[in-house]
């Protein structure tokens, strides 16, 4: 199915975001505390509580099964439903990621851009991109 994709959007989809999903689960498997208490400079340090650690774990194993569903969706459909109904449903995932982040991130938070730590940064700016490719891709773009 790749090479039905067009250029753009078939390298962004079957390269780059996944490599930026396995990069989030390294990060969120290795450094749980760091991928914690960066979220907010508000966050008192602490020896992560099992919950925290869970969390942060199952989101780290979420971030690899997207990129896994990907990598195989994309290389072994011929079906272009199939893979307008992937990135459909990835594009509400992007849609809620934002909603949810910029939320909690509060206004103040969000218009000081060069107070975000690098997870910030990464919450907000895959997720815009991605957003934004899934968007260009549905409407015909491409």
């Amino acid at each position: 199915m790749t090479s039905l994709l067009p250029t753009i959007p078939r390298y962004f989809f079957c390269f780059v975001e996944p490599t930026l999903l396995i990069l989030t689960f390294a990060t969120t498997s290795i450094f749980p505390s760091y991928y914690v208490f960066t979220q907010s400079k508000h966050a008192p340090r602490h020896r992560l509580l099992p919950t925290e650690q869970i969390l942060t774990f199952q989101l780290g194993n979420l971030f690899l099964l997207i990129a896994v569903i990907e990598l195989y969706v994309f290389s072994s459909t011929t079906d272009t439903k199939a893979v307008r109904a992937l990135i459909t449903a990835l594009w509400w995932g992007d849609l809620g990621h934002l909603g949810v982040t910029t939320w909690c991130m509060g206004a103040a938070a969000l218009r000081n851009p060069r107070f975000w730590s690098l997870v910030n940064r990464g919450n907000i700016a895959i997720p815009t991109l991605s957003f934004t490719m899934r968007s260009l891709y549905l409407v015909g773009v491409f």
